[in-house]
C-alpha cells in the first residue's frame, strides 16, 4: 500500500519567483516611453527588462538549459516585430523601440553564449 502524504502549494515550491514584478515594470515602462515624444531610449530599457524577464521565466520553469538560446529566439521576436510593425503601420517610434530592443537583446544573447560556454 503506497502511503500518500498531503503536501500543501507551498511546500512543492519553497520560494517565490521573482520575474512577475520585473515583467509588469517592463511593460510599464516601456509604454511610458513610447507615450512620451523623446523617450525612446526609456521605451528599449523597459522592453530589454520585459525581454530579460522573458527569457528568466523561461530558463526557471526548466523549458531551457540555457540562458543564450530563448535570449537569442526572444531577440528574434522583437525584431521581427518591429519590423512587421515598421513595414506593415506608421507606428515608427514603437517599430523603433522593437526593433532595438530585439538588437540589444541578441547582443546580451552573444554574451551570454560566451560566458556559458566559458571563452568570457
Amino acid at each position: 500500500m503506497v502511503e500518500q502524504t498531503e503536501q500543501g502549494l507551498s511546500d512543492q515550491y519553497p520560494r517565490a519567483s521573482p520575474w512577475p514584478i520585473p515583467l509588469v515594470l517592463g511593460l510599464v515602462i516601456s509604454e511610458l516611453g513610447i507615450l512620451f515624444d523623446g523617450f525612446l531610449p526609456v521605451a528599449v530599457g523597459g522592453l530589454v527588462l520585459l525581454a530579460g524577464s522573458i527569457v528568466g521565466i523561461v530558463r526557471e520553469s526548466g523549458f531551457a538549459a540555457t540562458l543564450h538560446r530563448p535570449a537569442f529566439a526572444v531577440a528574434a521576436v522583437f525584431a521581427g516585430l518591429g519590423a512587421g510593425l515598421y513595414a506593415g503601420t506608421t507606428a515608427t517610434a514603437r517599430a523603433a523601440a522593437l526593433s532595438g530592443t530585439g538588437v540589444v537583446v541578441a547582443a546580451g544573447a552573444v554574451a551570454l553564449f560566451l560566458y556559458e560556454t566559458g571563452r568570457l
